[in-house]
């Protein structure tokens, strides 16, 4: 992908994961070896290497992340805090990227199982139209 595009990702991960009722919010859990929340950035990191990664949080989990992540080797990403309702967290990610940003992609934290090709369709498939859903 072209570097010139500007691209930013907001991977939406404040969810407290009660209704699941695990010990720690679901983007934490291990599978495969690593965090859920690991696996969704560095896939997108893999798929948009120049894009711009917004890892949106609450603020009661941002101190969690930050000593959980440094445990595993996770691409490169910045943390902002996300609003009581997913409509608050994903303004607060968008928000968080630059207003040169062309193209962005909002994805769930704890929806790992995304493909780097699925996410290049998509982004294929926006700048051909304007927007893409997947």
């Amino acid at each position: 992908m072209d570097a010139k595009l500007n691209i930013g990702v907001v991977i939406v991960a404040a969810g407290s994961g009660r209704r699941m009722g695990g010990s720690i919010p679901k983007q934490f859990m291990i599978a495969g070896g690593e965090p859920l929340l690991v696996r969704t950035i560095n896939t997108f990191a893999e798929a948009l290497p120049a894009a711009d990664i917004v890892v949106v949080l609450s603020a009661d989990q941002t101190d969690f992340w930050k000593n959980l992540s440094a445990r595993f080797d996770v691409a490169r990403h910045r943390i902002v805090t996300g609003g009581s309702e997913r409509f608050h967290s994903v303004k607060a990610g968008i928000a968080a990227l630059g207003e040169d940003t062309r193209f962005i992609a909002v994805h769930d934290g704890v929806r790992a199982l995304v493909t780097k090709r699925l996410i290049i369709r998509t982004l294929q498939a926006a700048i051909g139209s304007g927007a893409a859903i997947p």
